[in-house]
């Protein structure tokens, strides 16, 4: 995906730099609650950085490194995201414990939204999201996405929220 910027968010591609900080977030139980690794260790964060950058070569975009524009930290990962067999081009988002509650994540799905559909020409998207996910639905219906069914995805129960340009 092109780099992003918003009013208080990058979206950049990831650097060597940013595995302290992506490690961190994806070591942190309570944010990886709902993801299907679980928490995982630094050596694991390191391959999902490298999982970005190869999606990235071989789809043109992937999950992008979340930067705070007014400290420069990152904050997260957010973007599109549809490796084989997933079940359609998903916008979608992590952010750490700490920036939560400030409505980045509605803020980079907009954003992300709107390349897609735009610059893009995407004719769908989707959010996968942990059934149990209260938040991350929240922000699916605030990016404008509604639920369309069930899934269950590598063995945890999902929604699928989903939109169309309009």
């Amino acid at each position: 995906m092109t780099e992003l910027v918003t009013d208080r968010l990058e979206l950049r591609r990831w650097r060597p730099g940013d595995l302290d900080a992506y490690a961190a977030i994806v070591a942190d139980g309570e944010v990886m609650r709902y993801m299907s690794s679980g928490p995982v260790d630094r050596a694991a964060a390191w391959r999902e950085l490298a999982l970005f950058a190869g999606h990235r070569e071989l789809r043109g975009w992937s999950q992008a490194a979340v930067v705070e524009r007014s400290t420069g930290r990152v904050i997260g990962r957010g973007g599109l995201w549809q490796p084989e067999g997933w079940p359609g081009l998903e916008v979608g988002w992590m952010l750490a414990r700490a920036a939560w509650g400030n409505g980045y994540a509605t803020e980079l799905g907009r954003a992300v939204r709107d390349h897609a559909f735009g610059a893009l020409g995407a004719g769908a998207l989707i959010s996968v999201i942990h059934a149990e996910n209260a938040r991350s639905i929240r922000v699916a219906e605030a990016i404008g996405s509604t639920f369309e069914r069930t899934l269950e995805l590598h063995g945890m129960p999902c929604v699928i929220y989903g939109q169309r340009p309009a």
